[in-house]
């Protein structure tokens, strides 16, 4: 459909340019373009086996006749891409939990520093041989940049699928999803420094000299800017957000300026970073790496993740795609092909034994080879390296032949081969198991409520369960316990016997009020949360009411409605 409508976009424009404020509705039409093509990449992802990210390329290959203005306009192309990988990295480091963060500094900030660095220096050098071998004109500052751009990591689109792993050594999954946020931000800085020396008319004569420029006074110079002044604006981003949250717990109640607000700070500290000479991406990320969303801006959180997986993310992969054409990326396939199983398979290895192998002998959190292997293959390439090539094209600042089409084939070849293997590379290395019950959950046939629950904050939320069941004259209170990843056998038996002297606790003071015991029973389960309030309420249980957390409206909001039992959202 897209490419039949892209065959009509020179009759759609001519129609517009009749009228006088032709190029304002070519905008409009551009952009509702970007949001008709987020809604379907979205809606197709869910019923075919591949990323959405991958999706939006090829949409954006088949929509280039319509994006065309948009392409055309630079500055436009800059302000979007640049807004949406400021967003992006924000929800990165709102994303990534800080606990964890400080526990791994050292193997996070090895593998995202002298790690990145190997990765790129080794992919720009393979780059450069293999161009000259297959007889592909690839110049020197293309092979640099494709390694400064490509050597950080994404792991969104396998996020859901870590969700379901449980892994026995939990630093690897940690490491995984907290290292690939802060080497976006290190791909990000090297990059700039590299297009910065550009701009300057630097010229070297090969890829040791380009590397080599990374530790001269001059790039000392611009990284030491990036870096102070990205992380102080970065550091009154997090002031500023920290003060929206002590308000809204005085207030109590969240309303739609709030998000007006939520967006405005890393905008601003983006502006602001840049105008210092600072990293705007670094603030971003510095911002929502210390802030920690509370309960108070739950909706606001919501409304804010549904932007960027919604819409800023799939625009990113949109645009890439539509910057090169068809012919293009055949032409540099079996380059791009080699490169990226190379990319995959040698280099990202290299780099992650090299920058973590002392963490095999010392330290605390030890990993082993099946652990460095595993994170070796969890080395996706995702929104930022698109996000720069993007921006990168739009400076015009020389010559950037099959720079777009190899990273391309990168970006796409990570995605479509990681993701779907990473449950099987995760069993057969024995790092992880999938987090499943087979049997399922039994009740007796009489009229009961349910409270879920990921943890401890049951006990709080019991008396209203309690209180509720008791009006209604419902004599059965079941708790069901989900620990996922977080699963132990002895923190499961800590919390039955909480739950257990919990039970008691209530029963007693129904007793002394007069009132009839209520019949308590506690579940564990080691599957997801999720699916088994699905499998409970779409079975005959007589369940008259389902409490979870507010954290909950995360889950799908429309199989929420499909539920034949109705969910009630606690504090």
């Amino acid at each position: 459909m897209v490419f039949f409508v892209s065959g009509f976009s020179e009759n759609i424009y001519r129609l517009f340019k009749a009228n006088s404020e032709h190029e304002l509705l070519i905008i409009f039409f551009v952009i509702s373009v970007l949001f008709f093509l987020s809604f379907i990449v979205f809606y197709i992802s869910h019923f075919v086996k591949l990323p959405s990210f991958v999706l939006a390329i090829f949409f954006g290959l088949a929509a280039k006749p319509l994006l065309e203005p948009i392409l055309e306009n630079k500055e436009s192309l800059v302000i979007l891409v640049g807004l949406g990988a400021t967003l992006i990295l924000f929800s990165g480091g709102l994303e990534t939990p800080f606990a964890n963060f400080k526990k791994l500094i050292l193997q996070i900030f090895s593998l995202s520093f002298p790690g990145l660095i190997i990765t790129a220096f080794l992919f720009s050098w393979t780059i450069w041989l293999m161009g000259n071998f297959l007889g592909v004109e690839i110049s020197i500052i293309v092979s640099v940049l494709l390694g400064a751009l490509l050597a950080s990591t994404d792991p969104a689109a396998i996020i859901p699928v870590l969700k379901r792993l449980r892994f026995y050594n939990r630093s690897v999954k940690d490491i995984v999803v907290s290292e690939s946020a802060v080497t976006d931000v290190v791909g990000t800085l090297l990059t700039v420094v590299f297009l910065s020396l550009v701009a300057g008319g630097a010229v070297f004569s090969g890829i040791n000299s380009w590397y080599q420029s990374i530790f001269n006074s001059q790039s000392a110079l611009i990284l030491l800017k990036q870096l102070f002044f990205g992380g102080l604006m970065g550091f009154f981003g997090y002031l500023f957000l920290e003060l929206l949250s002590k308000f809204k717990k005085r207030f109590g109640q969240e309303f739609e300026a709030d998000f007006a607000f939520f967006l405005f700070v890393p905008v601003a500290i983006f502006t602001f970073s840049l105008s210092a000479g600072g990293s705007g991406y670094l603030a971003a990320f510095v911002a929502g790496l210390g802030f920690h969303i509370s309960e108070h801006l739950s909706e606001t959180e919501n409304f804010f993740n549904s932007l960027i997986d919604g819409f800023f993310k799939p625009i990113i992969f949109i645009l890439l795609g539509s910057l090169v054409d068809v012919a293009s990326l055949i032409e540099y396939a079996p380059i791009g092909i080699l490169a990226a199983l190379i990319f995959m398979f040698v280099i990202r290895p290299i780099a992650v034994f090299i920058s973590l192998f002392p963490f095999v002998i010392f330290g605390r959190e030890r990993l082993n080879f099946r652990d460095l292997l595993f994170i070796s293959f969890v080395r996706e390439t995702g929104a930022i390296p698109a996000v720069l090539m993007v921006t990168i094209i739009s400076l015009d600042l020389i010559e950037m032949n099959g720079l777009v089409e190899i990273g391309m084939w990168v970006i796409l070849s990570t995605l479509i081969l990681e993701p779907v293997l990473t449950v099987k590379v995760a069993k057969f290395l024995k790092v992880a198991e999938v987090i499943t019950d087979k049997e399922k959950i039994k009740f007796s046939p009489i009229p009961k409520t349910v409270l879920v629950t990921r943890g401890k904050s049951f006990i709080e939320r019991l008396p209203n369960v309690v209180s509720w069941s008791k009006k209604r004259s419902i004599k059965k209170v079941v708790i069901l316990l989900c620990l996922e990843g977080k699963y132990t056998e002895e923190l499961e038996n800590e919390i039955r016997q909480q739950a257990l002297a919990a039970f008691e606790k209530h029963n007693r003071e129904l007793n002394a009020s007069g009132q009839s015991e209520i019949e308590f029973s506690f579940i564990s389960r080691l599957g997801m949360l999720e699916d088994n309030i699905e499998a409970i309420a779409t079975e005959e249980n007589l369940i008259s009411m389902i409490f979870v957390g507010k954290k909950m409206l995360d889950y799908r909001l429309n199989e929420i409605k499909n539920l034949s039992v109705p969910l009630c959202f606690v504090d």
